[in-house]
């Protein structure tokens, strides 16, 4: 077989409703709908590689800690994570189950997909933010993988590309990228995702242009994994009518999302990221993602609610770090209140993306 490199990138998600329980553990089945805000530079990449056969099995894959070949310089230097032998080899079982569907995904699109006999990878991940920091490194990370492995086993990139424009064939895959990592296949399309149950959906919205601030407070791994937290939420007593009400905000976010209503959407996703982490704080096994400056920021926005109303979109994910959207014309006021208010803070810039996307074949 014909040496080729396969390089596929995928942004991070920030959830305003969030995915937080488990209904299938092993298809990685949410209790309840989720929606989430696309990113676009804060983002993993994936780098597949074929090397000469070195087995008889019909596919070998090994993970090589180092980058990939980027083919465009991102804004945000993008890191080797350092992974556990329990990450390694998560991350290889899951390109090994993209792999088994691949086939048929593509078959199904109409892309051709090369020919089977013994084949051996390299696998190679980066992302351009702190890993385990609450900033959705999995989600990114396994999506990039899965896209990868899918344009690894198409024998033509461009017929490739043309049906990776395909809503259908992106969120086939994002059902395979679902069981390495839950939230991964809300990284397929952007900017608004809709994940219920098995299913994926782009929502449209009225809103204006946006920006996306990250306030690092901490770029330290999270103490209790996601799948951990998984588990230990379904014991605090908020959990009794937990489906319900995340199951309104998310009829009421949809709604908000149609008319462009922004204060709706920050109500909601302020209340929602404080439901999230209070089940954390009030489990039988209680833990807790904050940092003194995670009080320190959620007390300033706090106050700035008390006095001006909601504002911009305030949320967190599992980890101390504090995600802030605003209008695009409000962005560099927004963005001078964020350095004087935390100065010497690492604050990260981005704006909404569309999803996981090819590279490039080398």
């Amino acid at each position: 077989m014909m040496t080729r490199t396969h390089i596929a990138r995928a942004p991070s998600n920030i959830a305003l409703i969030k995915y937080m329980g488990k209904k299938d553990h092993g298809l990685n089945i949410p209790e309840n709908p989720s929606l989430s805000l696309t990113l676009d530079a804060l983002c993993s990449y994936a780098e597949l590689s074929d090397l000469a056969a070195q087995s008889d099995s019909d596919l070998t894959i090994r993970w090589i800690p180092e980058p990939p070949r980027i083919k465009t310089s991102p804004p945000y230097e993008a890191r080797v994570p350092s992974l556990s032998r329990h990450g390694m080899e998560r991350a290889v079982e899951h390109a090994h189950r993209v792999a088994l569907a691949a086939p048929a995904i593509l078959s199904r699109h109409g892309v051709p997909v090369l020919g089977e006999g013994p084949r051996t990878l390299s696998l190679k991940t980066a992302n351009t933010f702190p890993e385990a920091s609450g900033i959705a490194s999995s989600a990114s990370s396994f999506a990039a993988i899965t896209a990868a492995v899918a344009l690894a086993f198409s024998r033509e990139r461009d017929t490739f590309e043309r049906a990776w424009k395909d809503p259908g064939l992106r969120r086939a895959f994002a059902a395979i990228s679902r069981q390495g990592s839950g939230s991964s296949c809300r990284s397929f399309e952007g900017p608004w995702v809709l994940w219920n149950g098995e299913a994926t959906e782009s929502l449209k919205s009225a809103l204006p242009s946006l920006v996306h601030f990250v306030l690092l407070v901490s770029q330290e791994k999270k103490s209790v994994s996601s799948s951990e937290a998984h588990r230990r939420i379904k014991s605090s007593p908020l959990w009794d009518g937990r489906i319900a009400r995340t199951t309104a905000r998310t009829n009421e976010l949809r709604t908000a999302l149609k008319e462009g209503n922004l204060e709706c959407i920050s109500r909601l996703a302020w209340s929602e990221a404080w439901e999230m982490h209070s089940l954390f704080h009030t489990s039988p096994e209680p833990f807790s993602y904050w940092q003194p400056g995670t009080i320190e920021a959620l007390q300033w926005f706090a106050r700035d609610i008390a006095t001006v109303g909601f504002g911009p979109i305030v949320t967190m994910d599992a980890g101390p770090n504090i995600h802030v959207t605003v209008e695009a014309s409000r962005a560099a006021q927004w963005r001078e209140r964020l350095k004087k208010q935390f100065a010497g803070w690492s604050i990260l810039e981005d704006q909404p993306g569309t999803g996981a996307e090819p590279e490039g074949i080398f």
